[in-house]
């Protein structure tokens, strides 16, 4: 798939098949993830990959409807930054969260971002320093479907000149 494919057709999945990820998949994601820009090159992202059960439960609980999708998946990722590396965090972990999510795509894998994980009850269960900045927390899975794109205003409605 090319980058204008990809980018028009990756999509939010909430669902997904009951089947695991190879770990030679996952390495090849997180490869591509190295090249994710940051501030200054501070490269202060990091990625925990959750597979227990009970901690993919938990996270899946605490937002409702909107994190039930963690509970989905096989698998979750904590895309997180580290202060102590960058004046940038959130910028750097947002940007290596969407990163993160377009090259999951072209492995055929849907992510769905998890937003408001950045919580010390999270940090805590996931041994992620409480300085450090948690952008999402997005489940990992081959989708159920792929879903058709929502409805989108027309570019005049959002691009200005001056």
């Amino acid at each position: 798939m090319d980058a204008k494919e990809l980018l028009i057709k990756r999509r939010s999945i909430r669902h997904f098949k009951n089947i695991d990820i190879p770990e030679d998949i996952l390495w090849e994601i997180f490869e591509i993830c190295r090249f994710s820009p940051t501030s200054k090159n501070s490269q202060s992202y990091y990625f925990v990959v959750i597979r227990d059960k009970e901690i993919l439960k938990f996270l899946s609980s605490l937002r409702s409807s909107n994190s039930a999708p963690i509970g989905r998946a096989p698998l979750a990722v904590a895309i997180c930054s580290d202060p102590s590396k960058t004046k940038r965090p959130e910028a750097d972990a947002i940007i290596a969260g969407y990163h993160f999510m377009l090259a999951s795509f072209t492995y055929g894998l849907g992510t769905c971002w998890i937003a408001a994980m950045n919580r010390d009850d999270v940090k805590e269960k996931l041994n992620i320093p409480k300085e450090h900045y948690i952008a999402t927390i997005t489940p990992l899975g081959y989708p159920e479907e792929i879903p058709s794109p929502p409805p989108r205003k027309p570019k005049e409605e959002f691009v200005k000149f001056l």
